[in-house]
């Protein structure tokens, strides 16, 4: 364990210092909300009452981060926190705590994202070769990996998997396109299935987003990303027509809550893209190890029904 606890944090300086090279300022961001932490399924979300207040404990930063980008003017930044899952089906892939670093940048497209999450898992794959706390064999997986980096589209994908449009991808899914591609970019997911401030794609015949989901070998998605819309009156429609909403709604959350959000567009369109990198998954990958659980120090109570600080063997 204590190897592994030393990786991680190697793992952990590489992205940073990988990014304050590419200009990304680190920030802080709250990880209790009214609503607009949550993602795509409010019902996840872990629910605070008190002082006749309904508050969530934060699955995502990535609206704090876009005021950041709009509202302060700064051109890049990340985030590490905590996202906290309501999973009815925790596993050793779905867990109720993890690791989340998010990041936003003005300016970028779906292309620059891309290019962006390569160089970065490029640089922790390289770092994680040269540690010496590596397992034995993954090294040289790691360096065959290296070679891959393919992109694909979602269209490609289901037609690949003979899947139909619209499904979401399993993890058996995932899995089998990394078997074939090794570290693979799925892009362009249909709207219906993503969150609501993704961008729409202006030049798709389908209505498909602006995003990206880089999978790794064993672990899957690791990287979830996008394009963000800029035109306050496709996003106000996406928002209040969606089931997103209508889930906070029905959770106790606030109807109004998006509104300082959405107030941000009313001025000027920005154009920005971000993304969110699951660490433990990164990890799992790295490490080599079949389960995400595998490579966390400290086990979530409600998967192991351990005492708190019970470590994992």
């Amino acid at each position: 364990m204590k190897d592994l606890i030393e990786f991680r944090a190697a793992m952990m300086d590489t992205v940073f210092a990988h990014t304050r090279a590419e200009g990304f300022l680190e920030l802080e961001t709250p990880e209790i909300t009214l609503g607009t932490g949550a993602c795509e399924e409010v019902p996840t979300v872990f629910r605070l009452d008190f002082l006749g207040r309904t508050q969530f404990l934060r699955q995502t930063a990535q609206l704090d981060l876009e005021v950041a980008v709009i509202r302060w003017g700064l051109p890049r930044v990340i985030t590490r926190g905590r996202s906290f899952r309501a999973e009815a089906r925790v596993d050793a892939r779905h867990l109720c705590e993890f690791q989340l670093i998010e990041a936003e940048a003005r300016d970028w497209t779906l292309d620059d994202l891309i290019a962006h999450e390569q160089r970065l898992v490029r640089a922790v794959v390289e770092a994680a070769i040269a540690h010496p706390a590596l397992p034995a064999g993954r090294a040289e997986v790691l360096r065959r990996d290296l070679s891959t980096f393919r992109v694909i589209s979602y269209e490609e994908a289901i037609g690949l998997l003979e899947r139909q449009w619209g499904d979401d991808l399993t993890a058996g899914d995932e899995a089998a396109l990394t078997e074939r591609f090794g570290i693979v970019s799925v892009v362009r997911y249909p709207r219906e299935i993503k969150f609501f401030n993704m961008l729409d794609s202006r030049h798709n015949g389908r209505p498909t987003v602006e995003c990206c989901d880089l999978l790794l070998p064993l672990a899957g998605e690791t990287f979830g990303s996008s394009a963000r819309e800029h035109d306050p009156a496709i996003l106000r429609d996406k928002l209040y027509s969606g089931r997103m909403y209508r889930q906070l709604v029905d959770a106790g959350g606030n109807p109004q809550v998006f509104e300082t959000y959405l107030s941000l567009f009313d001025a000027a369109p920005v154009q920005r893209a971000g993304y969110g990198l699951g660490f433990d998954r990164l990890i799992q990958y790295l490490w080599g190890a079949e389960e995400v659980a595998s490579v966390i120090p400290f086990p979530v109570t409600a998967r192991y029904g351990a005492p708190e600080f019970a470590m994992v063997s």
